[in-house]
């Protein structure tokens, strides 16, 4: 559950942007949209399901997610991925004068296990100059650890860790300059650690719905290949007011020759880019329409089925995945090639449902030029 991002000098952020995902208290209308969750030291605190950041093109709406990727993605490969001496990845703000010089900094608010942490880091793009994560188990803070960067001494210095953390020195050492301690840990099994680790590895997804974005909705048909999603991703695309009926899914073997006929140079050269082209099984989805008069009407999806209920079925798999897990998720340019009723439809999906038993707060994030209502 995401309770707070913090970013400062990252892409074209130079001042501290705060997301928040706490609620307030003074509007009690739209209970649906929020989770009360009692956490130790914030009582009576609520929560959002979701909120949105929307505003004109190239204004950054973007590199808040892109904060988080990079945050998330150095946790998860800062000790495996990184070699000695290797470029963090860190990027300051260039339009100034001194913020290139500066450190990039982020501070994540979130729970795992039960348990709220505050973690944060601030890194160049040579070295993490600062890192730190604190615990909240029964309200009053836990200072597991604490790491600067001492310039003078070319060293770090380590701050004296709270006794409920289980400090292993010799971690110190196999730290790396390029790399996060929360990285290191638990690659030697560093239990406490390892739970933290593991939210930003299992709990985080993101989904890029740009105009560029590669889609693909094989997620979905192996989803409505089960037997316990089938009725139910149906029900959902019957509900968007989009005409569908029935959904027919159908898996062929295609040879290269039918490969070659089918698909364009630029997605043929994609295909070969791991070597020589194989026969390969292709899924063929027809959507059976209704309509006032005739005979329901099978459509080829993707040679007579408009962009926006191609992206509506590709986000209808990944959707029901996020409901029954409980994903922290971030979501950039929602609206892209989707009527307003659907990303309403997609929307009320998540922040509507009265069903609160895998859903963990503060998951979901629009990034959108427009409200949409």
């Amino acid at each position: 559950m995401l309770i707070e991002l913090k970013v400062t000098n990252f892409r074209s952020i130079r001042e501290e942007q705060t997301f928040s995902l706490v609620a307030g208290n003074a509007d009690k209308e739209l209970a649906s949209c929020v989770i009360d969750r009692q956490l130790p030291g914030l009582s009576g605190v609520r929560f959002l399901k979701g909120a949105a950041i929307y505003g004109a093109n190239a204004s950054g709406k973007s590199n808040v997610i892109e904060a988080m990727r990079f945050v998330t993605g150095f946790v998860e490969g800062s000790a495996t991925k990184l070699q000695p001496g290797d470029p963090t990845g860190a990027t300051p703000f260039k339009l100034d004068r001194d913020s290139g010089s500066k450190p990039s900094e982020f501070e994540i608010t979130f729970v795992a296990e039960n348990v709220r942490f505050v973690f944060g880091f601030a890194v160049t793009p040579k070295r993490v100059v600062e890192e730190y994560l604190v615990a909240y188990p029964k309200g009053a803070p836990q200072r597991w650890y604490h790491r600067t960067f001492n310039e003078g001494k070319n060293a770090y210095a380590w701050a004296r860790p709270s006794t409920a953390f289980k400090h292993d020195k010799s971690l110190e050492d196999k730290t790396r300059e390029n790399s996060l301690f929360l990285s290191v840990g638990p690659q030697f099994n560093q239990a406490q650690l390892t739970q933290v680790f593991n939210w930003f590895k299992n709990s985080v997804r993101f989904i890029n719905l740009s105009a560029d974005a590669m889609l693909h909705p094989r997620f979905t048909t192996e989803l409505m290949a089960k037997i316990t999603h089938h009725d139910r991703i149906l029900r959902l695309l019957r509900s968007a007011d989009i005409g569908v009926a029935d959904a027919q899914i159908q898996e062929t073997e295609v040879s290269v020759e039918e490969l070659k006929q089918k698909f364009s140079p630029a997605i043929l050269a994609r295909l070969e880019k791991d070597g020589p082209m194989e026969p390969r099984k292709l899924v063929e989805i027809n959507l059976t329409h209704t309509a006032e008069g005739i005979a329901p009407v099978a459509l080829d999806f993707d040679g007579e089925e408009s962009a926006g209920t191609r992206r509506f079925f590709w986000l209808i798999g990944p959707w029901t995945d996020i409901l029954d897990n409980g994903y922290t998720v971030f979501v950039d340019e929602i609206e892209t090639s989707l009527h307003p009723v659907l990303v309403k439809e997609l929307l009320k999906l998540l922040l509507c449902s009265k069903k609160q038993s895998k859903w963990s707060a503060g998951g979901f994030y629009h990034a959108l030029p427009h409200p949409v209502g």
